[in-house]
């Protein structure tokens, strides 16, 4: 019976080491790739309408972030996601305002 008891914590301990580190090293990728795609799509955005073209990435900045803030995402990313609402708020206002006329 020790031995069984031996060996299973001899394998246990270090697979749910494993398990737990896997999990974290996960989420820290997770939210370095939605961090990445976040400022990567938001450039994209403001050359493309320093092209004359009308920014095309607002609901994939909305869902990269919305995997940043559940994997532990900071507050730096998050100021320049509301920088960018504003920005395509009052691109799209704009937009607006020259169809009406």
């Amino acid at each position: 019976m020790e031995d069984i008891l031996i060996n299973v914590i001899a394998v246990g301990v270090p697979s749910a080491t494993s398990v737990i580190v896997g999990f974290f090293n996960y989420k820290v990728a997770s939210r370095n790739s939605a961090k990445s795609s976040i400022l990567q799509l938001i450039m994209e955005d403001r050359m493309d309408w320093k092209d004359g073209k009308f920014p095309s990435n607002y609901q994939a900045v909305l869902h990269e972030y919305d995997i940043y803030k559940k994997n532990g995402g900071n507050s730096y990313v998050e100021e320049r996601v509301n920088q960018y609402k504003v920005w395509y708020k009052e691109i799209q206002e704009a937009k607006a305002k020259e169809v009406r006329e």
